[in-house]
């Protein structure tokens, strides 16, 4: 596992690990072109910073920060409506529900989907189903993911259960074209700082962690300022980060090449 110092210059990093060492999977499926990929991959950031990433690639650079403030604003606003995200990019037509809704709208689903508080001992055993009747739903304390993970801080700061979950049961549909990539973030408390780790089932380097850092950055130095206000005085720790698929399509290799100040062949 790579521990390097600053956001961007790790996910060049990250970026050239996985072009130069990763393995050729073959695509045999809908998918489009095969990737270049390092299963489990891992790496450290020791100084997180939010700021959108910056590559050897000036004209690239322009779109990356562009669509990684326009994203921001879109997770901040909370919405999860396909009509939102496709202003910024095409893309999200092509994997929206039915309903015109987005599984992947991360600000709605730890900021507004209420999809913690339901009591356990409800959800098991026999007849639950009749337990789950007698119980008004206005009288469950409804939480969302950030809510959660706040309250667990709050309560014992340092608590191992500071979880946000990002991907749901209810995401586990056959046909379903957007399955959430993020699974879930952990932040720890150690040594006076806030520890954020993110694990990603599958993470596109070229189309998604390029503006998934600054988000998930973004998170650890929310938690940092909302623990404040509740008297908890602590620095920015760590940024840690796991991909169980983290790949590089190849029809974006050239387009790497560029990012990544590389000369020569396109498909080394």
């Amino acid at each position: 596992m790579k521990t390097l110092s600053a956001t961007s210059k790790a996910y060049l990093e990250a970026l050239l690990d996985v072009y130069e060492h990763g393995t050729m999977v073959s695509c045999h499926n809908n998918r489009g072109s095969s990737t270049r990929e390092i299963e489990d991959y891992r790496f450290t950031i020791d100084d997180p910073d939010s700021k959108p990433i910056v590559t050897l690639d000036k004209e690239r650079n322009a779109i990356i920060q562009d669509y990684t403030e326009k994203e921001m604003k879109l997770y901040l606003s909370g919405t999860n409506q396909v009509e939102d995200y496709a202003k910024i990019s095409a893309f999200w037509k092509k994997i929206a529900n039915p309903n015109g809704t987005l599984n992947s709208a991360y600000g709605h689903l730890i900021w507004h989907q209420k999809s913690c508080g339901w009591p356990e001992w409800i959800c098991g055993g026999a007849g639950w189903m009749d337990k789950a009747r007698d119980i008004d739903p206005k009288d469950v304390d409804w939480m969302t993911p950030w809510d959660w993970a706040l309250g667990s801080l709050v309560r014992d700061i340092e608590t191992r259960q500071a979880y946000l979950r990002f991907s749901l049961p209810r995401h586990q549909w056959f046909g379903n074209k957007d399955q959430v990539c993020t699974m879930h973030g952990q932040f720890l408390v150690r040594n006076g700082k806030l520890n954020f780790s993110v694990v990603m089932r599958s993470n596109d380097m070229v189309k998604g962690l390029v503006y998934d850092l600054p988000f998930f950055v973004t998170l650890q130095h929310m938690m940092r300022q909302a623990l404040h206000d509740h008297g908890h005085n602590l620095k920015v720790g760590q940024y840690r980060h796991m991909a169980h698929s983290m790949h590089i399509y190849e029809a974006d290799f050239p387009r790497v090449r560029k990012m990544l100040g590389l000369g020569g062949s396109l498909t080394k």
